[in-house]
């Protein structure tokens, strides 16, 4: 009897510890580690790899260290799109049947061609959050509720940034911007603002000369004031855009910077008010 009941303390003790190893998140981006990390609480271990938006991801170099770190993931959260292409080799490298892969391009249907800065996506957003809170949920039963229950919290912030869009869209409706690298399509979008020079703007997304064409309308617009501010990305810098951005400041169109997701830490409601509230007094419009 006595042998029993050591056993089953024993038994008792193993579960203890299996349930107390927190399910582990890695992720691409920071922001998406973040979002885990209030959606898991304690029931969940993070990794985030971009955690400054002055790295440009089209540029980044993984690291052993970063493999080891996915190899032993159980989750992996990343942007897709052709936005962190270092990420599936990686995955193919080390295949897992356990591990579950979020792509939240693929969670928003974008195509090949599309802009992957979904980050201020408020849609795409609810729907990672929705994605991993059904995974954690199923990984963590006991802690569903706990989870259901920050993913409600979550979409109601979602909710209310939803909202403020919908109630500025009035002002902003039709007003034309230039971008120098594609970032903020979404809250544009949102807001009916028209983007001018897409096509410059995706070229310098991916590192490729702009056609001359698009450069010469750009730099008409600036000049001409076609267009209420000029959107640049400091983590994307290089002669012929700081000559672009010289040109808008001697043209008297507003510049405003916009970092393609978070510093790690930043909450993404508190980043999203933000930049917004940037846009609003650029474009001189209220709320």
């Amino acid at each position: 009897m006595r042998q029993t009941l050591f056993l089953l303390i024993c038994f008792l003790t193993l579960l203890g510890s299996a349930r107390a190893e927190p399910v582990r998140i890695f992720c691409a981006e920071a922001l998406w580690c973040d979002l885990a990390g209030t959606l898991g609480g304690s029931a969940v271990s993070t990794t985030s790899i971009l955690t400054s938006p002055r790295i440009d991801p089209h540029d980044f170099q993984v690291t052993p260290d970063m493999a080891r770190k996915l190899a032993d993931s159980n989750i992996v959260l990343m942007m897709g799109g052709h936005y962190d292409d270092w990420v599936p080799p990686l995955l193919a490298a080390q295949p897992s049947t356990s591990r579950h892969v979020i792509s939240v391009a693929s969670l928003a249907g974008l195509g090949p061609t599309d802009n992957p800065h979904l980050f201020d996506d408020p849609e795409a957003v609810r729907r990672m959050i929705a994605a991993l809170s059904t995974e954690l949920a199923a990984r963590l039963p006991g802690d569903a509720a706990a989870i259901g229950a920050r993913q409600s919290d979550l979409n109601a912030m979602i909710a209310a940034l939803a909202d403020r869009l919908k109630k500025l869209r009035p002002q902003t409706q039709g007003m034309k911007i230039a971008v120098a690298e594609p970032v903020g399509g979404p809250l544009l979008q949102a807001l009916g603002i028209e983007v001018i020079d897409p096509e410059f703007a995706m070229a310098t997304m991916n590192h490729d000369d702009p056609a001359p064409r698009d450069v010469a309308r750009l730099e008409d617009a600036l000049r001409e004031n076609q267009v209420r501010i000029l959107i640049v990305n400091p983590a994307v810098r290089s002669p012929s855009l700081a000559r672009i951005e010289a040109l808008a400041r001697k043209s008297h169109v507003a510049v405003v910077s916009f970092d393609e997701f978070p510093e790690s830490g930043q909450l993404w409601q508190d980043w999203m008010k933000s930049r917004l509230d940037r846009l609003v007094a650029a474009l001189g419009i209220h709320g």
